[in-house]
This record gives structure tokens, C-alpha cells and sequence, in this order.
């Protein structure tokens, strides 16, 4: 006699049901839903077929069964429990069992328990079940394909995408990911379709479940695969493969004895193998495993969401391999418009560090201009990496073609302004401009010249970090160049001056993330500063240093520049300096004195030429000009002649016809020497002629 019938309020109950209507029979045993009938003490007075389905257990074992010995096939106890303790409903409470007759697949139930009463006392309770199985399969699977869609593919970085969507698959779908990805997808270049033989691929993402668990290669090792095997087929037809038992694929186990190893000391029992692909071609391969804390081997369905899940990745993993691309083209144009090697000069020794970013284009540049001089330039361009090095060369080479007309830094950062103002209307006018919601145009530049006669050191920057300044004894402090407002914005900059003393080592440097990142661009600075410090070493040592401690390992993701040069001055024995007075016999002592002066330096070879510019600069002097003549001579690797007066006339090469008997002196100048220029200072200007050395 079953349990229930032992008890006499349960006899109660049973015969109750037994007048019920044949409506109410019939609704109770034909529900699709669960239902269960209980009586006070936990024990199954009345269940339905679909509850008895629920279980797996037939009504002889359900019926007068306490609840607490049916949970290993259907926990209810513990809400049934409640629901008479509290003497009210409970709804929807979610249940999950793997049944002792399937135990390979999880079921999800949900569960509304309501309490019994007859006349105000509690008789018993009652539970309807429902199988929610697939509904909560459907939305974990919907759950999990929106996070990969919110967080697969934060970067721009194929191996970081990958390792994010082993982040996201494990533990929830699988016990065990791998990603690897071709060779080629790291270099930028286009994807390659369906793969065969024995491809070389680099594993760039893994994550096991268990803490310590490491696959078949590292990550960053070169991934190897056996023919044939999942694996190498999914490379060559580009379609998933589901393997639901291991144990039935050892054959191709036998071929891979690296993975064979790792899913025998996982304990994997089945896998996904799903390729990487793009418009049909191939970047890389994604393997799914599953092991102990998931009992039920992947599915059809399991095979579907693997594949949404490759899809995004492959989709992210081009737009990385695509970014990889631009940038590598940006970097080899950004290193084209640079100079390779500095120029020998004798006002510095100099030597540089560049750092490509991933985010705007730097630029420096060591210009060699009159009477020795020197000109030292650095700027930043921030923007995407191929527009912003587009416009890097474009200011890059107005520097330079301004540099040539010896303008002092202030006045050619206005007219590096005025270049900076067309380039931004001519963003703005493009249509593209609008289409990538690109930023307004700005760009900074500091550019400074230093004299290695007079050590006289003159600065202006627009918007630009001051210059370090290391002294000969080892002191590192800015230079104090006010910062300007950047490029473009049509605002006047001030000019800063200064003396140096030889052997100081100035150290220009642009760091991109300084705008985005302050605290990390001090504390590089910091470092700089440190290794700026050593008076020992030469410009090329100091990049060196600084490219391995201050750049190395946290290097900002939009690059930087360094332009370090250790100052010099010229032997007071190469300069030589006249004052003469505006008169006719001026031309003639000032030709004395430069043959004297050539004659001492061993250059008695250049004294004709030498001769006739002395002679035509003095006499410009006194025909067009006012106040005394100054002649200076100034002995490098070239011989340079200025002659400088009060006036701030502009001179003018002339080509004189055949009867006319003056417009010819700065014509034979320009053609007997190798540069001349005119160079405006504050007390009038100084007209200068360059002499090659190397031939007489």
C-alpha cells in the first residue's frame, strides 16, 4: 500500500480528488505543464504525466514519496518548504538539474508553488512546472553574444581582441579556448583563403578554466597543426567542426601529439573547432573545449553560437589587422619625411630618437643655416596616423623653406601660422572631414636657433613643451620658452633669447599622450630629465639611454620624439671681425684686411674670390645703405663674408643688360659663390656670401 494511503488526512485529500469533475481530471493529466499535489509533510499526493516525465520516474516511485528524496531528480523541496512555512505563493523561481537519466544535459525549470488551505487551515501545497530548458539556453546564448559584441574588439590590437573572446567564453560556454591567428595578420597584410598543408600561425589568445591550466603551445608561439585533423580541414573548407566525444577521434589525435597531450591532461570529452574568417578569407582558427565542469558535450547549437562567436572576433581581428596596416604605411611615411642622418655642423653635435605612435605624426629637424648657424625644429601633429603625416611633411617642409630666408623664430612661427590656417581650411572644406568627425586642425612646433660665435641662443614655441637645458656641469633645467598658442590660431608669438655655454646639451622633446595622459607623460618626463643628466655622454649615448629607460616598455600609444644637441662654439681664431667707415677708401682696407686674414688661414687660393665679394658688398654699403661697414669673416668647413649696416633696405639681384654699367655686383656674388642671403637683425642687416672650401 503506498505511502500516503498510511495516513488519514492524505485519505482525505485522495478521495477529494476522487469526486473531482472530469474536467478537472482531465486538465490535470493532460496539462503540458508540471503539477504536483502535497500534503503537509512533503509527500506527493497527486503529479501529472508531465511532471512524471520531469523526473524520469514513473508515478509508483513519485506518489507518497517525500520531496526531499525525489530532489536528485527535481529539487522542490526547498521552495515547496517556503511556500508552507510562509503560508503564501512563491512565482518563477528558477531550478536546474542535470537528471540522473541525462546526465549530459542541464534542464532549467520554473517553478510557482502555492499554498493549500481549507477552512483557514493548511492542507497541503501545490507546484506548477515548467520547462524552461530552451528559453534559458536561447537567452545565455543571446546574453553571452551581446557582451562579445560589447567587449570583443575594445582595442585595435589582433592580439588583445583575441584574448578577449577566450575571456568571454570561458567559463560560461566552454572549459577551454585557444585562438591563433596567421603570421601575416600581425604584418597587415590582406587575408588569405582557404588554407592548406601545414599553415604557420601564432597562438595569440588561451584561457582554461582551471587556474594554472596552459594549453598545447604558449601564447606567442608558433602554432603547429597535423594533417589531417579538425583543424586543418576547418582551415581548407572553411566550415566549423564538432567533435561531441573525444574518444572516438583518436586517430587524429595520433597525428597531433602536442594537443593529444592537452586534452588528456584537461580531461576534455568534446570540442569546436571554428576558422577565422572574412568574406570567405582566412585569418586565424578558434578552438572551443568543454571538460568536466561541463558534462554536456557542445551541440548543434553549441556549433552555431561557436560560429557568431569566430564571426565577431574575425571581424575585429581585421579591423586590428586593417588599422596594422594603415599604420605601418603612416610610420613609412612618417620616416620617409624625416631626416635619416644630422647634418655635420659646428654649432652642435646632435643626434635624435623617434617613436612612432598610433595616434598623430611627430617631427624634428636640424637646419643648417647662415654664418654657421644652426636651426632646431620639433612639432606634433595629432590626428589619424595618415592625414596627420600628410601634414607633417607639408609643415615640415615650410619650416624648412622659411628657415632659408633666416627669419628669427618668432616671426617664421607666424608665417608657419598662416600655413597652418590654409591647411585647416582646406580640412575643413574636404567632404571626408565631416564623414570621420575628425577633430579641428591644431599642431605645436618649437623652433630655436643657436649662434656658435656670439652662443647666443634664440627660441619661440606655439604651443610646445620648453626645451630642456643641461649645463656642462650636469644641471638640468627648461629653458623657459613661453608656450605659445598652437598652429592655426592667428596669434603672435614671443621671441626668448639667451646665452649658452659650450658644451650644453639642449633636448627637445614631443611626447603625443601629454595632451590625453598627463600623469603618465610626467612621470616620463621625470625620467628624462634623468637621463639627460650625464654630462658623459655623447648625443647618440643619451638617445640610446633614453629610448631603453625612459620610451622602452611603456612607450605612449602616440609616440615621441627626442632632439638632443650638445652645443659648441668656434675657436676665436676662426672669426675675424672690421669696422670700417661709409667712405670709398673703406673697399679698399676692407680688401687688405680679408687678404691679410686668408693669407694667415692658408687660403690664399680664395682671395680672388674673396676680393670681388668684400669689394661689391662694401661698395652696396655705401651707394644704398647707411652707418658703418662691418665685415666679418668666418672660417668652418665653408668661408662665409658678411658685411652689415644700419639700413634695413632689401637687396636685389639684378641682371644687367649689356649697355648698362652698374646692376651687376650681387649677380657675380650669387655666381661666384656657393649661397649668399640677406639676414635682418634688430640694428639694420647683414648680407652674407658661402664659399666651398673644396675648390679653389
Amino acid at each position: 500500500m503506498p505511502r500516503g494511503q498510511r495516513h488519514g488526512h492524505a485519505t482525505g485529500a485522495t478521495a477529494a480528488s476522487n469526486g473531482a469533475s472530469g474536467f478537472e481530471k482531465a486538465l490535470f493529466e493532460q496539462a503540458r505543464a508540471g503539477l504536483e499535489v502535497y500534503d503537509t509533510d512533503l509527500r506527493v499526493l497527486r503529479a501529472n504525466p508531465a511532471v512524471l516525465a520531469m523526473r524520469g520516474l514513473p508515478a509508483s516511485q513519485v506518489i507518497g514519496f517525500g520531496l526531499q528524496d525525489l530532489d536528485p531528480h527535481l529539487p522542490l523541496s526547498p521552495i515547496i518548504r517556503e511556500v508552507m512555512t510562509r503560508e503564501r505563493a512563491v512565482f518563477d523561481r528558477p531550478v536546474s538539474t542535470y537528471p540522473p537519466a541525462d546526465p549530459g544535459n542541464r534542464h532549467d525549470y520554473s517553478v510557482t508553488g502555492y499554498p493549500l488551505q481549507e477552512r483557514g487551515r493548511s492542507i497541503g501545497a501545490a507546484a506548477m512546472i515548467h520547462d524552461v530548458t530552451d528559453q534559458v539556453r536561447r537567452q545565455e546564448e543571446l546574453d553571452l553574444l551581446s557582451i562579445a559584441r560589447a567587449r570583443i574588439g575594445s582595442s585595435l590590437d589582433a592580439v588583445r581582441t583575441a584574448q578577449e573572446l577566450t575571456e568571454i567564453a570561458v567559463p560560461s560556454f566552454a572549459d577551454a579556448v585557444a585562438v591563433d591567428l596567421l603570421e601575416s595578420v600581425f604584418a597587415g597584410e590582406a587575408p588569405v583563403g582557404p588554407v592548406t598543408g601545414q599553415p604557420s600561425m601564432k597562438r595569440s589568445g588561451f584561457k582554461a578554466r582551471e587556474e594554472g591550466q596552459y594549453g598545447a603551445y604558449p601564447i606567442g608561439s608558433t602554432s603547429h597543426f597535423a594533417i589531417p585533423t579538425p583543424y586543418t580541414q576547418a582551415l581548407a573548407d572553411l566550415r566549423p567542426r564538432l567533435v561531441e566525444s573525444v574518444c572516438s577521434a583518436r586517430q587524429w589525435l595520433a597525428n597531433d601529439r602536442l594537443r593529444a597531450e592537452f586534452i588528456r591532461r584537461a580531461g576534455v570529452h568534446s570540442l569546436i573547432v571554428t576558422p577565422l574568417t572574412v568574406h570567405g578569407l582566412v585569418l586565424g582558427l578558434a578552438s572551443f573545449y568543454r571538460a568536466g565542469s561541463h558534462p554536456e558535450p557542445f551541440d548543434e547549437e553549441d556549433l552555431s553560437l561557436a560560429t557568431q562567436l569566430a564571426a565577431r572576433t574575425a571581424l575585429c581581428v581585421d579591423n586590428a589587422r586593417r588599422f596594422t596596416r594603415e599604420h605601418t604605411v603612416a610610420t613609412t611615411l612618417q620616416r620617409s619625411l624625416l631626416p635619416r642622418t644630422a647634418p655635420l655642423t659646428a654649432a652642435v653635435d646632435s643626434s635624435h630618437c623617434y617613436l612612432p605612435g598610433r595616434y598623430g605624426a611627430h617631427w624634428f629637424d636640424v637646419l643648417s643655416l647662415s654664418s654657421c648657424r644652426i636651426g632646431l625644429v620639433i612639432g606634433f601633429v595629432p590626428g589619424e596616423d595618415l592625414p596627420a603625416s600628410v601634414v607633417m611633411g607639408r609643415l615640415r617642409t615650410a619650416v624648412s623653406t622659411l628657415a632659408a630666408m633666416d627669419l628669427p623664430p618668432d616671426e617664421l612661427l607666424v608665417h608657419l601660422d598662416d600655413v597652418a590656417q590654409r591647411l585647416a581650411r582646406e580640412q575643413d572644406s574636404d567632404p571626408l572631414t565631416v564623414l570621420h568627425a575628425r577633430p579641428p586642425f591644431t599642431a605645436s612646433c618649437l623652433y630655436l636657433t643657436y649662434d656658435p660665435v656670439t652662443r647666443r641662443c634664440a627660441a619661440a614655441s606655439a604651443g610646445h613643451e620648453s626645451p630642456l637645458v643641461t649645463s656642462p656641469r650636469g644641471v638640468v633645467a627648461g629653458l623657459g620658452i613661453p608656450s605659445g598658442a598652437p598652429l592655426g590660431r592667428g596669434l603672435p608669438y614671443e621671441l626668448h633669447t639667451t646665452q649658452l655655454a659650450a658644451g650644453s646639451l639642449l633636448s627637445l622633446y614631443s611626447d603625443g599622450s601629454a595632451y590625453r595622459y598627463p600623469a603618465e607623460a610626467d612621470e616620463r618626463a621625470g625620467r628624462l630629465r634623468e637621463a639627460v643628466a650625464d654630462v658623459s655622454a655623447d648625443p647618440a649615448e643619451i638617445c640610446d639611454a633614453v629610448a631603453y629607460k625612459v620610451l622602452r616598455g611603456t612607450a605612449p600609444e602616440d609616440g615621441a620624439a627626442l632632439l638632443v644637441a650638445r652645443t659648441r662654439s668656434l675657436a676665436p681664431d676662426h672669426v675675424a671681425t672690421w669696422t670700417f667707415p661709409p667712405e670709398p677708401v673703406s673697399v679698399r682696407e676692407a680688401r687688405r684686411a680679408t687678404r691679410d686674414r686668408l693669407e694667415h688661414w692658408g687660403l690664399e687660393d680664395h682671395v680672388f674670390v674673396t676680393d670681388l665679394v668684400v669689394s661689391e658688398l662694401a661698395t652696396n654699403v655705401i651707394r644704398h645703405a647707411e652707418g658703418a661697414i662691418r665685415l666679418r669673416l668666418i672660417l668652418d668647413r665653408t668661408l662665409t663674408v658678411e658685411v652689415s649696416d644700419d639700413s634695413d633696405t632689401v637687396p636685389h639681384l639684378r641682371h644687367a643688360r649689356l649697355q648698362d654699367e652698374t646692376g651687376r655686383g650681387l649677380f657675380l656674388v650669387a655666381s661666384m659663390t656657393r649661397h649668399w642671403g640677406t639676414r635682418y637683425e634688430e640694428g639694420g642687416k647683414t648680407i652674407w656670401a658661402e664659399q666651398s672650401l673644396a675648390a679653389a
